[in-house]
C-alpha cells in the first residue's frame, strides 16, 4: 500500500475499481474547484488502466493489490490523509463533484453531513425499486438510531476527522454505510443533509448488487444497534 504525504485542508477520498472511463473527468472537475491536492484515490485491485490514469494526473494514490472491499478503501483513504474535513465520494460521477463546496460549507457547521438525492425538487433518475429500497434503508436506520436521514446510502458524505473515532471503522464492504452512521449516533452526532442532484452513470459498470447489499445493511444495523460499533465507549458516555 503506497501513498504520498500531502496535507491539504480537505481530504477527498475516492474508492476506485476499474473506473478508467471516469478518472480523468473527475480530476478535471475537482481541479476546477481548486481542490485537486485533496484528492486521495484508493484503488481496489483495478485490472484496467485506472491506476495509470491516476498516476499520470499526479493525484495521491493508495493501492490494494486485490479487491479488499469498498469499506476497506474508505478506511485506508481516510488513514492516508490528515485534513480535518473529509469528503467521501464515488468515482462514477453519479454525484457531481460540483456539490462538494456545498457539502464543505455545511460540514463547517455540522460534524457529519450527507448529500441527499431526495432533497432536490426533482426526484432522482432511479428505478422505483431502488427508490423504495433507499427509503426502507433510511427508515430502518432512523428508527434504530433516532436520526432523520433521507438518503442513508448516498455516495457523497462528509465528516470532520475530530468528530468521530474513524480509525476504529472495521467494516470491509458496503456495510461501512451503516457503520459510519451508527458511529455518529453513538458519538451523539446528528447527521445533517444537503441536497444533491443525482446523475446516473453513463460509463463503466456499477459494482453494487443492490438486493444482497440491502439485506446485509439491515443485518449490520441490527448488530450495531444491539452491540455498538466499537468506535465509541457507550458505557463511558452513559457515565
Amino acid at each position: 500500500m503506497k501513498a504520498s504525504l500531502v496535507s491539504p485542508s480537505v481530504d477527498i477520498v475516492v474508492p476506485v475499481l476499474n473506473e478508467a472511463p471516469c478518472v480523468d473527468e473527475l480530476c478535471d472537475r475537482v481541479a476546477a474547484l481548486g481542490l485537486f491536492e485533496g484528492l486521495i484515490f484508493v484503488d481496489n485491485g483495478s485490472t484496467d488502466d485506472t491506476i495509470a490514469r491516476i498516476q499520470r494526473r499526479g493525484a495521491r494514490l493508495v493501492r490494494h493489490e486485490r479487491d479488499l472491499g469498498w469499506g476497506t478503501s474508505i478506511r485506508d483513504g481516510i488513514a492516508a490523509g490528515d485534513a480535518e474535513l473529509i469528503v467521501l465520494i464515488d468515482a462514477d460521477l453519479e454525484y457531481p463533484p460540483e456539490a462538494i463546496p456545498r457539502l464543505l460549507e455545511a460540514l463547517r457547521r455540522h460534524p457529519v453531513v450527507y448529500a441527499s438525492r431526495f432533497l432536490e425538487p426533482e426526484p432522482p433518475a432511479m428505478s422505483r425499486i431502488r427508490v423504495l429500497g433507499n427509503r426502507v434503508m433510511s427508515g430502518v436506520f432512523n428508527l434504530l438510531f433516532r436520526q432523520r436521514t433521507t438518503d442513508l446510502c448516498t455516495g457523497l458524505r462528509g465528516v470532520r476527522r475530530s468528530a468521530l473515532p474513524l480509525e476504529r471503522l472495521r467494516c470491509a464492504g458496503w456495510e461501512n454505510v451503516a457503520e459510519l452512521g451508527a458511529m455518529a449516533t453513538e458519538a451523539g452526532v446528528r447527521i445533517a443533509e444537503v441536497p444533491v442532484r443525482y446523475e446516473p452513470r453513463d460509463r463503466g459498470e456499477s459494482k453494487m448488487r443492490h438486493v444482497p447489499v440491502a439485506l446485509g445493511l439491515v443485518l449490520h444495523m441490527l448488530r450495531f444497534r444491539l452491540r455498538g460499533t466499537g468506535g465509541v465507549d457507550r458505557r463511558a458516555r452513559a457515565a
